[in-house]
């Protein structure tokens, strides 16, 4: 035997040496919570692709799976983890955190489509909600008598609104059932409190105790800048499905979409975040990644929220103006504190919770709406122990920058007012949340999130786009999980006509 076979043989047995016992360390993929991508490069300096998609939030991974099996896919993601504003942490103790409070509302359209339902494991909530009155000691209930029936007497006698509120239910809940959801937004549209007030003929009583804080814990924004087009379609799904969270907490949506991608050949690398795009010569595009060499595809779908897909349209040569358009308001933010605490909960249903009280959105009462996450799903919490989960919008945001110790503790005393039998103040603060990107404007302006099909994801704000470069995400459709869906689907669909 040679000496060269020798060294050679030499470095075999020291390579299998040094690579066996790593491998120990590789974490199954069944216990990853949430998705955690490794940054690759498994491509030389003249990286090529058919199609890269910049974003890895659910419209990036929609049209990653609406796109590949046709071309050859690539996808970019700047953080480290997957899903973008669809997220949960978990911590040591086993609790979920969310990434900001959400719900799974099982009708969407484009979830249906795309998502496998009994793999999310659904736990839904009851119907209805309830309330935090002035004056009342008690909890009241909404209910839903049509799927409640037996709570048809208490959904009469409740104190939230007037009889005639409640009667006046019957119309909106006949328009909601029987409208297609594309006759919706063909309708005349006003802000929803207008629609609200003069429409449905509802009590000033009734939409500032339940219909306001319901209505904006889902679009984060006040009803006279919510679409009365989405408050439509919102309620028909809400009115017709159940609302739920998934077993493994929201980010089983995101982590689901992503399995599905790798599984059909998507190359995902997450830790790439991209610093601009050149369209070269031949019509191909150059996207550069901050710290690495560029990737070159033929077709570029941008899955950005508005702000990040405005910033790397302006780097693109002749859209650079795109930079100072200015399209307030653009996105709206929204915060979230999680506690957890041992033995029973307050509220043994599973159900959401409305701050009813007028003084709502100050930092005397800075709550939105809470729910016991734990109580829908017992996977959010470890066995005898229980998860809050509170909400809170702008205004007590801004009330409270910078000091997360002073809204922990207004939150901290409304909720000791709301439960005065449990020690709110032995509460553990498992996490609080800003997210200042949570959901694009749905009204109010120019480009708004209320297009249920979506705008021409070829062009951006008016702006005709070059041949290949496609536009995805919630702002280009409605502001909601169906909208990011389906912009996504649509995208993927649009990026590989052509393509052999």
């Amino acid at each position: 035997m040679t000496t060269c076979h020798c060294w050679s043989i030499l470095r075999l047995i020291v390579l299998v040496l040094v690579l066996a016992p790593l491998q120990a360390f590789v974490p199954p993929t069944s216990v990853r919570r949430p998705f955690v991508g490794l940054a690759t490069s498994r491509r030389d300096d003249d990286d090529t692709c058919s199609l890269c998609i910049i974003g890895g939030g659910v419209s990036g991974l929609a049209a990653a799976c609406t796109a590949a099996g046709q071309t050859d896919v690539v996808l970019l993601e700047a953080s480290s983890t997957l899903g973008g504003r669809v997220q949960s942490d978990w911590t040591k103790d086993g609790f979920c955190l969310d990434r900001g409070f959400a719900v799974f509302v099982e009708e969407y359209p484009n979830s249906k489509a795309l998502l496998d339902y009994d793999a999310l494991d659904l736990h839904p909530f009851d119907p209805g909600a309830l309330v935090k009155l002035p004056n009342k000691a008690k909890l009241a209930r909404v209910a839903d008598p049509l799927r409640q029936p037996k709570r048809l007497l208490a959904a009469l006698l409740s104190p939230v609104g007037k009889l005639r509120d409640k009667l006046r239910l019957a119309p909106l809940l006949i328009h909601v059932f029987t409208t297609p959801i594309e006759e919706f937004f063909q309708e005349e549209e006003t802000d929803t409190f207008t629609c609200l007030k003069e429409r449905w003929k509802f009590s000033d009583d009734f939409i500032s105790e339940f219909l306001e804080p319901f209505l904006e814990g889902i679009f984060l924004a006040p009803l006279t800048q919510q679409s009365s087009r989405m408050f439509h379609f919102v309620f028909q799904m809400f009115s017709i499905g159940s609302v739920s969270l998934p077993r493994n907490g929201m980010g089983a949506v995101a982590d689901q979409l992503a399995e599905k991608a790798r599984s059909v050949g998507v190359d995902v690398r997450t830790n790439h975040p991209i610093t601009a795009i050149r369209q070269l010569d031949n019509g191909d595009f150059e996207v550069r990644i901050q710290g690495a060499s560029s990737l070159v595809a033929q077709k570029v779908i941008l899955a950005t929220d508005v702000s990040r897909t405005q910033t790397l349209l302006s780097t693109l040569e002749g859209y650079e103006s795109i930079a100072n358009e200015n399209d307030k308001p653009v996105e709206r933010s929204v915060g979230c504190l999680y506690y957890s605490f041992k033995g029973d909960p307050p509220v043994k249903d599973p159900i959401l919770i409305l701050n009813g009280l007028p003084t709502r959105g100050t930092a005397q009462s800075p709550i939105n709406n809470a729910c016991f996450p734990s109580v829908v799903c017992d996977n959010y919490a470890p066995p005898g122990q229980h998860l809050c989960s509170v909400s809170i919008l702008s205004p007590v945001l801004d009330a409270f920058s910078g000091q997360h110790d002073k809204l922990d503790q207004a939150v901290r005393n409304q909720l000791s007012e709301w439960f005065p039998s449990h020690n709110i103040q032995e509460w553990k603060l498992e996490g609080i949340y800003e997210i200042p990107n949570a959901q694009p404007a749905q009204f109010g302006a120019t480009y708004p999130a209320n297009v249920n099909e979506g705008r021409d994801c070829t062009t951006f704000r008016g702006h005709k786009l070059p041949k290949g470069l496609i536009v995805a995400g919630d702002h280009m459709a409605t502001s909601s999980l169906n909208g990011a869906l389906g912009s996504g689907i649509q995208a993927g669909k649009v990026a590989t006509e052509g393509m052999p």
